[in-house]
């Protein structure tokens, strides 16, 4: 069902209180006697027809009717009133019946109030009901449709792994998945937006279909960029799941992914600056590209030095053979070259897009950028419904970058500004924690008393209350250093204060005393640098070889790895932006400028050790 909201009304304090006053009344009444279930109205119902009543007529004819027979009036009333899209009386009546004392009613009314909130945007109490409820509790014929409308909602607000547990639920209901065509497109694009490890949570306790849900999902990109082996995967699937296949109708997207042809170039020419301060950086990548080329059938590779004119490195790629580009690394030559219109081959380019420039069909960018994690962290804050947070950043340009791509992606998604601060060294820093939880104000108004009272007063400073979640972008000795300061600095009464922080505080060569200063930071990170578990013997492999090398070019070399795989799901991102490539460097999906965005892995600090998390 499609709500329309209305956005020309405001919510009307009286249909509250006339709602409850209606409601009120019932309660006031002797208790029902028990022998019966319903009571009779207080007018014979011969006089009472609602037959064509509105929804208006419906909530004043309640008045007619006494105790629990009340209630169904009003829910029946409410009911109408969402038909007529008079979504605040639906709403005002309907907040009312969830605190009715027959419960009956009580679950009669959650789907009706579902609506309701959705219709008016009521955020907060659409997450506290869908939060609230077990849909086994619902009566059977409002099981499908609260589902739906909850999984919906969740992929709307981008909440991909909740999305799933309702959408998968839908094919257990009975005609539950046949009620809404849209069902497997939807289902899909949420399957989609998982990461290996979620897509392996959702197995525990699965039901056969789901199960079939996530195998599909996985042998998909699994496959991706090998149309021969995803055909014979799919039809293999097929025969393992018959039931399912039989009434499903495939999702458009996974119709197009195996008809879909993939780049398969015969020779890939691969830009790097082989000579120069950034030899040991092109190294990495390089190592990454070889390594990722050994582990399946490879292209034929050939390694150019970018440090050269577009025309030499034109020709050098001519006579190599080569179909398809990746690289160069370095900004300017990436700026260089997509920006000449006599390049003729499909090009990988290893940093970003520059705004001003006009995409190109057959031009891709893939950059490990740091901006894109300040835009997770908005978005992870906005779906944990924060109001107040606040950015701290050192004085550097990538730090302050970072902020300031925070600040206006928060803003973006309708929050007023967030509160900034940047410091320079540990004494700033110190300061600055003092100043911003306001504890130094709180001392001082300690030290006011002390002076006016003969006895003194014992009394812990307060600190501020108005902040929900602070997010540091430090390096990992900055954050070592600002996580105590928090600790010391937030008063023992308030409320836990949330942490967050980027991948630039995390180090791999932490000890334990690193670990307990920690404790509660949650942060985001590559994959690769977690050691998650589809990466796990490739790092193995790694460490035994680079085992000294340091954590920048242990990206660059995750980033190589990726960038040679990704060529053969570039055509498919490209047609179908749904698509995701799930690599060593995050989840990377295509954005109409041909730019690769990342979304990180999250982890965090608990009981001095490093866990994973599924956020949001």
């Amino acid at each position: 069902m499609v709500l329309r909201i209305v956005t020309s009304s405001k919510l009307k304090p009286l249909l509250f209180l006339a709602a409850g006053a209606l409601l009120a009344s019932c309660a006031q009444r002797p208790a029902p006697d028990t022998s019966t279930s319903v009571s009779l109205p207080d007018k014979p119902l011969s006089k009472v027809d609602d037959s064509q009543q509105t929804a208006r007529q419906l909530y004043q004819l309640a008045g007619n009717y006494q105790q629990e027979a009340r209630h169904y009036q009003l829910l029946k009333a409410a009911r109408q009133a969402l038909q007529e899209q008079d979504y605040l009386l639906a709403l005002a009546i309907s907040e009312n019946l969830k605190n009715s004392r027959y419960p009956m009613i009580v679950q009669q009314n959650t789907l009706v109030l579902l609506k309701a909130y959705l219709a008016t945007q009521q955020q907060h109490s659409i997450s506290a009901l869908l939060e609230q409820t077990k849909v086994p509790t619902l009566p059977q014929a409002d099981q499908a449709e609260f589902v739906w409308l909850a999984g919906g909602y969740q992929l709307a607000q981008q909440r991909y792994l909740q999305a799933s547990r309702y959408l998968l639920q839908l094919d257990a209901l009975d005609t539950g998945a046949q009620r809404y065509p849209q069902y497997p497109d939807l289902l899909w694009q949420s399957l989609s937006a998982l990461t290996d490890s979620q897509l392996q949570s959702l197995r525990t306790g699965a039901s056969q279909a789901t199960l079939g849900w996530l195998e599909l999902a996985q042998l998909s990109r699994r496959y991706i960029g090998k149309p021969d082996a995803l055909q014979q995967a799919f039809a293999d699937w097929q025969r393992r799941y018959v039931q399912l296949s039989s009434r499903l109708t495939l999702p458009a997207a996974l119709s197009q992914l195996l008809n879909l042809t993939p780049y398969q170039p015969q020779r890939i020419a691969v830009l790097l600056p082989l000579s120069g301060q950034f030899r040991q950086h092109a190294q990495a990548i390089q190592y990454g590209i070889l390594a990722a080329a050994s582990a399946q059938q490879a292209a034929g590779l050939v390694f150019i030095d970018s440090q050269q004119p577009n025309e030499v490195l034109a020709e050098q790629v001519r006579l190599s053979g080569a179909d398809f580009v990746i690289g160069p690394l370095l900004k300017p030559q990436v700026d260089r070259i997509s920006q000449d219109d006599n390049w003729r081959w499909p090009t990988l380019f290893l940093n970003s897009k520059e705004p001003a420039v006009p995409a190109k069909a057959e031009q891709f960018y893939f950059a490990l950028s740091m901006e894109d994690e300040a835009a997770q962290m908005a978005q992870l804050f906005a779906q944990k419904n924060y109001q107040r947070p606040v950015v701290i950043s050192t004085n550097t340009n990538i730090a302050l970058r970072m902020q300031q791509r925070f600040a206006a992606h928060w803003q973006a998604l309708g929050h007023s500004a967030p509160e900034l601060h940047q410091f320079g060294n540990k004494a700033e820093l110190e300061q600055l924690i003092s100043q911003l939880l306001e504890t130094d104000k709180s001392r001082e108004r300690i030290k006011q008393l002390n002076n006016l009272i003969p006895d003194k007063l014992e009394a812990d400073p307060h600190s501020r209350l108005d902040i929900d979640a602070i997010y540091l972008l430090a390096d990992p000795v900055q954050t070592r250093l600002f996580k105590p300061f928090v600790d010391v600095s937030v008063s023992q009464t308030a409320p836990r204060l949330p942490l967050y922080a980027s991948s630039r505080s995390h180090s791999t060569s932490l000890d334990s005393t690193d670990l307990r200063d920690l404790n509660g930071l949650t942060f985001t990170e590559m994959p690769w640098m977690l050691a998650e578990q589809n990466s796990r013997a490739l790092r193995e492999q790694y460490q035994q070889l680079f085992a000294e090398q340091d954590e920048t070019l242990q990206r660059l070399f995750a980033m190589g790895v990726d960038a040679y795989n990704l060529v053969g799901s570039l055509r498919q991102q490209q047609q179908l932006p749904a698509t995701v490539f799930y690599g060593l460097t995050g989840r990377l999906q295509l954005d109409a400028s041909g730019s690769l965005v990342r979304q990180l892995s999250w982890a965090a600090y608990r009981n001095n050790r490093l866990i994973p998390l599924q956020e949001p």
